[in-house]
């Protein structure tokens, strides 16, 4: 089972990948995918280093999944702040163009139910090792089958994003006009 929670790790980078292919052609879809696979990469890259933390993992994690919030919230802010520096049209027609999705709001919901299973399970960590507790059933049997339902959902979500952003860009650039 370990084997697949190793994967699970993996498949959003490739989901992020397989939506760039897809959704090349439209801004806002590729800007999101961008900015998401950047956080990825150093979710990814320090993973290693805040496994060994054993306790206080799970507040790393919460940690790296509230940084996963930035490229929801905080890219059209983004996208401004590059195309007042830069001139480039690109991010002038993100900027014009983000509209919040309804696979975005899943991920939100998501990220928020993963921060919370993650500090229910460093609460009970934390029991536990004061002898509080005898035995950490959260840790042992929920939390981790949460999590690889959380990352395929995840994973689901944001591929459903890629397939539904010419429709999304189209919508937004027709509403822009009105």
């Amino acid at each position: 089972m370990k084997e697949v929670y190793a994967i699970m790790e993996y498949a959003p980078l490739f989901v992020i990948c397989l939506g760039l292919a897809i959704s090349w052609n439209i801004a806002t879809a590729r800007w999101f995918l961008l900015a998401y696979g950047v956080f990825e990469i150093i979710d990814l890259v320090t993973l290693p280093i805040t496994l060994q933390w054993s306790t206080h993992y799970y507040l790393a994690d919460i940690g790296m999944s509230l940084i996963f919030i930035i490229p929801i919230v905080y890219r059209r802010n983004l996208a401004l702040r590059l195309y007042v520096l830069s001139g480039s049209q690109y991010f002038k027609r993100v900027y014009r163009l983000q509209t919040l999705s309804a696979q975005e709001c899943t991920i939100l919901l998501l990220i928020a139910l993963m921060c919370l299973a993650n500090l229910i399970t460093w609460l009970e960590v934390l029991a536990y090792k004061y002898y509080v507790i005898d035995s950490a059933p959260f840790k042992l049997y929920i939390r981790d089958n949460f999590m690889l339902v959380a990352h395929i959902v995840l994973c689901l979500s944001m591929f459903a994003f890629a397939m539904n952003a010419q429709v999304r860009e189209k919508y937004a650039e027709r509403e822009s006009v009105l």
